[in-house]
């Protein structure tokens, strides 16, 4: 620690609680350039928030997080003490209750924190497996300064209440860091906060694991073993689609071949992939990543998401310039992603040539296998399905499961491989219910198919699926 003597002009340029607050060490101060010493020098939300404190130029060395955290102590111990213990106390109740409400999320394997203001205070969601649970109720005089500590957290300014704001901070849990992203939007009864939770250090997942069915998997497999192709993965948010992505780049060989991927955010860290950030704010867009990976000799190319024109253009002039582009996009299932793509103003001719494989997905919660119960099929319903069982399992609940009846999720899928006849129906603008009948001659089943199959398998509930897949005329 000898060897760091911070400038006292720099420690005086940062306030001492945004220093603290981000783990932010102020080492020098010249022509107008602050360095300061980060454990992720490349973390934008800290910089932007020194940049906004400060209204100096940045520059950022990486430090081990421990001794900036000792040295913060001695370049900040000249400041009066009373001040400071008057600044912790005032914050201490709101940082006990925001580091509570994280670390039993993170516990909880929870996706997302709904943060939510109401008539006598707020309340704290927790979305787990993909629903929703109610978690604690935060006290009226409390709420504010709970929606602030998490603002300032994510450098967001907390002085602006009237317009959405975005930001995003690590939080540290267990010698490692959950990435959280936090988005925050004005109502009449004051400011919502969703903080979305990544573990970006979390292990590869495994496309065999995923829930494909056995000759799905392999129809899939070898669609993205291909030297060229455009696979699209499709489905709302939160359907596992960019899990899906990850777990095929997993499979390929990251040592033979250039694998790179563009996202917003970086959900995980894949080795010997590629991966870029998006950050619009400082130009750094979908289209212009991709263009500059088209000058980096690729073989795979990830689109986090085309979310619109220009970006699926890209991607798709990649695709028929020979490279193999992964791509995801919000559609409701395989032959409405091509009408999807279509208005985003891809040319169907273009689409036609490209295209080798969609998959739409879901993710449902699987039953727990302590406390599922048999139950007989109602005979109406067992009549409008064709089903020859007479019973399956349905949810109960236990301590292991929290009482929900369902513990961890699995996917349910749907692949539509791109022939010839379907390529020729697509370029001359079939409509996607006939793209759907010629596919279904090449093995296209839809989702609910794959559904049914995991329900009667005692994967899961008709219930649980019927709040997931479309299922017209089933109840």
């Amino acid at each position: 620690m000898a060897t760091y003597a911070p400038n006292p002009q720099a420690v005086a340029r940062v306030p001492r609680a945004l220093a603290f607050r981000y783990d932010a060490l102020p080492l020098d101060l010249a022509d107008g350039v602050l360095a300061v010493a980060l454990s992720d020098p490349h973390d934008d939300a800290v910089v932007d928030a020194l940049r906004a404190a400060t209204r100096l130029r940045v520059r950022t060395l990486p430090m081990a997080r421990e001794t900036i955290r000792d040295l913060l102590h001695i370049a900040y111990a000249a400041e009066p003490a009373a001040n400071a213990t008057t600044e912790r106390d005032n914050d201490a109740p709101a940082v006990r209750a925001v580091d509570r409400v994280l670390a039993a999320a993170i516990g909880a394997h929870a996706s997302d924190v709904h943060v939510e203001p109401a008539a006598g205070g707020g309340r704290v969601r927790l979305r787990v497996d993909g629903v929703l649970r109610e978690h604690e109720t935060i006290a009226a005089a409390l709420y504010p300064a709970f929606v602030s500590r998490l603002k300032l957290m994510a450098g967001m300014d907390i002085a602006d209440r009237r317009q959405p704001q975005d930001g995003r901070c690590a939080i540290p849990f267990e010698q490692r860091e959950i990435d959280a992203r936090v988005a925050s939007v004005p109502t009449v009864d004051g400011e919502k906060l969703v903080v979305r939770l990544l573990d970006r250090y979390a292990a590869s997942p495994d496309l065999a694991a995923l829930g494909m069915p056995t000759a799905l998997l392999a129809r899939y497999r070898a669609a993205v073993r291909a030297p060229w192709g455009f696979v699209v993965v499709s489905g709302p948010t939160g359907s596992g689609k960019t899990t899906t992505l990850y777990a095929s780049l997993a499979e390929l060989d990251a040592d033979a071949r250039n694998l790179c991927s563009v996202e917003d955010p970086v959900e995980m860290r894949l080795r010997g992939v590629t991966q870029v950030q998006v950050n619009p704010r400082a130009g750094l867009t979908f289209p212009l990543v991709l263009r500059a990976f088209m000058r980096q000799d690729p073989n795979v190319v990830m689109v986090g998401e085309m979310r619109d024109g220009e970006t699926a253009a890209v991607a798709l002039s990649a695709a028929l310039a020979g490279q193999f582009v992964f791509a995801t996009l919000h559609a409701n299932d395989a032959p409405r992603t091509i009408d999807r793509l279509v208005e985003l103003g891809v040319a169907r001719h273009a689409l036609a040539a490209a295209l080798t494989a969609i998959v739409a997905q879901r993710l449902v919660r699987t039953l727990c296998e302590r406390c599922r119960i048999h139950a007989p099929i109602p005979p109406p319903l067992r009549a409008r399905l064709a089903l020859a069982a007479e019973t399956w399992y349905v949810a109960a609940g236990c301590r292991a499961c929290a009482e929900t009846g369902y513990l961890g999720r699995t996917g349910v899928y749907e692949l539509l491989d791109v022939d010839e006849a379907t390529r020729d129906a697509v370029a001359t603008g079939a409509s996607s219910v006939h793209v759907a009948q010629l596919a279904a001659r090449a093995g296209y089943a839809p989702m609910r198919d794959d559904a049914l199959a995991k329900v009667l398998a005692g994967t899961t509930s008709f219930d649980e699926l019927s709040r997931v897949v479309a299922w017209h005329g089933a109840r």
